[in-house]
């Protein structure tokens, strides 16, 4: 990566000796004795950094780097003072110059600052190469699917992304959440900012307030300082997937967080603006939580001003063709084959299944289709074996045992293994925890990922 750099000094003797000193870094030098002309060219040049003097006749350093960062607000400029006077490199550093160097310049101290240019341009510009990216993947017509259902569901997140209100995303799991989440963030005008994702599921209630808010530091106590999501999605969005699963406790400091735009970290004496939108997610029925006083009925309406409902693959099955495609592709991809075709009698079979684990549930059997088959054409005979054996399932329809894969009989098996240690402890988690080997937050995830009803310690 070549960086071009323009300096500007009034004494001609330093701007050749700039110069020869910069090319022995290989960059591409534009060397001025006037603020005007550096000016003048500062467009055409379009420079990665400058290096100016602080004393000059037509105007300070200070000024110049003020109308240069008009120009482009992020350049870095390093600035060359007389003297190490203190005043001036205060003042040089306040006024937002990247660094200062006194004269007669060091090569290598010069050389240590222009490295620290090239390391901060060369992750700008990864940076910028990601978002470019990621904003790519997430535009509406990378979203898979063109059936009546989902083209409202375009509708909505169109409207939706204009716009800085918070959205809901509802649906059953598997059916792409946060995939909609990430296309409101990238196509709206936050889409330069950070989008941060919080599984509310996923943390213990007690762990989910410093997750979100943070932790300011305790000397007398040793806490560290620590950030929460909401600071880190500051600029940005913040989604709140599975929010359904958040105790009222932590809801009201949600609430509070929507209401006056500023978070407060645990221990902290006085609270701090953040500018963020909310996007928040859940497979549950937040009206009936309402109704069972398990989710605020204020924050139901302070999340939901726009409702995005994803209808499950049920709904949508002329969109499965399209899907299949789209992950045959990716996983012959991913691991180093030629793309495979899919025959007309694997895609009857497909829109034949009943997929309650909607999209999700469909990628994970077609990557191991992808695995399954040795030739170049996936088959109905690739998707049954395991799970998939058989006729398809009437909706509605349990599979039986002898229908179930390896997942499914792991999951039963670990359940049962939970379960008796659990009753053997009398519903103790920390005890059964210990039982097992592994974390009380483990024990925690895996008894609500498993359904598992958990009861109260006798």
């Amino acid at each position: 990566m070549e960086l071009k750099v323009i300096t500007v000094d009034d004494d001609i003797n330093i701007v050749k000796s700039l110069e020869e000193l910069l090319s022995l870094k290989k960059l591409r030098v534009f060397g001025h004795i006037t603020c005007g002309d550096a000016l003048r060219n500062f467009g055409e040049i379009a420079p990665d950094f400058a290096i100016i003097d602080f004393y000059m006749p037509e105007m300070t350093g200070l000024e110049l780097m003020k109308k240069f960062h008009e120009k482009d607000p992020e350049l870095p400029v390093i600035v060359l003072t007389a003297a190490r006077e203190v005043e001036t490199v205060i003042e040089v550093i306040r006024a937002g110059a990247f660094h200062y160097l006194t004269k007669p310049v060091q090569p290598d101290e010069l050389f240590n600052t222009i490295d620290k240019i090239a390391k901060q341009a060369r992750l700008k510009d990864e940076n910028r190469r990601l978002r470019d990216e990621l904003s790519d993947r997430y535009q509406f017509d990378n979203i898979i699917g063109r059936s009546g259902p989902l083209r409202e569901v375009f509708d909505m997140l169109g409207r939706a992304a204009r716009t800085k209100s918070t959205i809901l995303i509802t649906g059953a799991s598997g059916t792409g959440k946060e995939l909609i989440a990430r296309a409101a963030h990238y196509n709206s005008s936050r889409g330069e900012g950070p989008f941060i994702k919080v599984n509310c599921a996923a943390i213990p209630d007690s762990m989910l307030e410093a997750e979100l808010f943070g932790i300011e530091k305790n000397v007398a106590t040793g806490v560290a300082q620590r950030p929460g999501k909401f600071e880190l999605a500051d600029g940005g969005s913040i989604f709140l997937d599975e929010i359904g699963d958040m105790s009222p406790a932590t809801q009201a400091k949600v609430l509070r967080a929507l209401q006056e735009r500023e978070i407060e970290r645990i221990g902290a004496s006085r609270p701090k603006k953040v500018d963020i939108r909310v996007i928040a997610a859940t497979n549950q029925d937040l009206e009936k939580a309402i109704e069972d006083k398990k989710f605020r009925e204020d924050l139901y309406y302070r999340l939901n001003v726009f409702q995005i409902h994803l209808p499950p693959l049920s709904e949508r099955v002329e969109d499965i063709p399209l899907l299949a495609a789209h992950f045959v592709e990716k996983y012959c991809r991913e691991n180093g084959m030629p793309v495979k075709t899919i025959d007309a009698r694997a895609i009857d079979y497909l829109r034949g299944r009943p997929w309650p684990g909607n999209i999700r549930e469909l990628e994970n059997a077609i990557e191991r289709a992808v695995g399954m088959t040795s030739t170049d054409t996936i088959t109905k005979e690739s998707f049954e074996t395991g799970r998939y054996a058989g006729t398809p399932i009437p909706a509605g329809t349990a599979a039986s045992d002898n229908n179930k894969g390896p997942e499914d009989m792991v999951a039963d098996f670990e359940r049962k293994l939970i379960l008796n240690s659990l009753e053997k402890n009398s519903w103790k988690q920390n005890k059964t925890a210990e039982e097992l080997g592994i974390s009380e937050r483990s024990i925690w995830y895996k008894i609500k990922k498993l359904g598992i009803e958990a009861k109260k310690p006798a």
